[in-house]
């Protein structure tokens, strides 16, 4: 099962309306852990597949932040909304090891 098909079927979307969009998510999360995990001036162009989770639950974590999925707190009247990680950088890192160059 690929990426967006899998992001798809946990997010419970049975169309196709939201592939492009999807997509884009897919394509800043890729972007992200290769910055974090192989440094920024690294040449990989697809993720290794042991990252591969992380990138589709890093998509869920942020396309969920669009609505109130995944809150942890939420203060209606002062409009206060707490998830579980603030974005979905914030996922990645918190799931993979980061870049360390040895000089």
């Amino acid at each position: 099962m690929d990426a967006l098909t899998s992001i798809k079927s946990i997010l419970g979307l049975e169309d196709d309306s939201c592939n492009e969009e999807l997509s884009v998510y897919l394509e800043l999360a890729q972007t992200e852990i290769i910055a974090w995990s192989f440094g920024k001036a690294s040449e990989l162009t697809e993720l290794p597949t042991w990252t591969q989770p992380v990138q589709i639950m890093a998509v869920v974590s942020g396309w969920n932040q669009r609505g109130g999925e995944g809150e942890l707190h939420e203060t209606v009247d002062g409009v206060t909304h707490t998830f579980s990680h603030s974005t979905m950088i914030q996922y990645i890192h918190d799931n993979l090891p980061g870049y360390a160059r040895v000089v």
